[in-house]
């Protein structure tokens, strides 16, 4: 849904590159460029995200804590056009995107993590269209948080331009973690050439980093 389109392509120019199987230069490493100047930083990138460890990173208000593999190389970012409480990138070129949406239940309401993808995707939904962003059907499973089930959504999906197809991979969940709130958090990961490496790298956060999200507060977070 809404984190179907959050990856968007950036390219760079002038690099001088490793020959196809070297692993780039330790000193071209950067958040700019998590894959350095590898012959093919896109697939190093997503390659670093799948060897490299876990830890959490806040939000700009310390309110919620979201795991994600690699942490220092991923940047707090804002997502323009669309409402979401947090936002993080990898690499400049949108290697994967990481976002978090708050999603107020009706008053009275049973807050579990099905009704708030339920709500969250009704929300969602007429955004996607706008972008025009086109879904394969959605997956679902369950996983394990802070001893209790959460739903998870995954999908494939494109955007087209005049130019090029844009696929990624994404999936997202839901927490049930307020009285009158959830919060949804989740990840798109471009594929380019690499399907196989994307969709390992939502495997990790399907299977591991969405169990690992931290609630700070007991009432639902906001941006100050």
């Amino acid at each position: 849904m809404v984190v179907a389109w959050l990856c968007m392509v950036a390219c760079g120019a002038g690099v001088e590159r490793q020959p196809p199987g070297r692993p780039p230069a330790p000193r071209t490493v950067t958040a700019a460029e998590p894959g350095g100047n590898a012959y093919d930083p896109h697939a190093a990138a997503l390659d670093r995200l799948l060897q490299t460890g876990w830890a959490r990173r806040l939000d700009k208000d310390a309110q919620v804590e979201i795991a994600m593999p690699d942490v220092l190389k991923w940047k707090r970012v804002r997502f323009r056009g669309i409402e979401h409480f947090v936002g993080f990138r990898y690499g400049k070129a949108h290697h994967a995107m990481i976002g978090g949406f708050v999603v107020d239940m009706p008053a009275g309401a049973k807050v579990t993590s099905e009704r708030c993808l339920r709500r969250f995707e009704t929300w969602g939904r007429p955004q996607a269209r706008y972008y025009d962003v086109q879904l394969e059907p959605i997956q679902s499973r369950v996983v394990r948080w802070k001893g209790q089930s959460i739903v998870v959504h995954e999908v494939e999906g494109h955007v087209d331009t005049l130019l090029s197809r844009r696929s990624f991979s994404a999936a997202w969940t839901a927490y049930p973690a307020y009285p009158d709130a959830c919060l949804v958090v989740g990840v798109a990961v471009q594929w380019r050439k690499h399907p196989d490496l994307a969709r390992k790298v939502r495997e990790s956060f399907v299977t591991f980093g969405f169990g690992e999200t931290k609630i700070r507060t007991l009432a639902k977070p906001y941006r100050h």
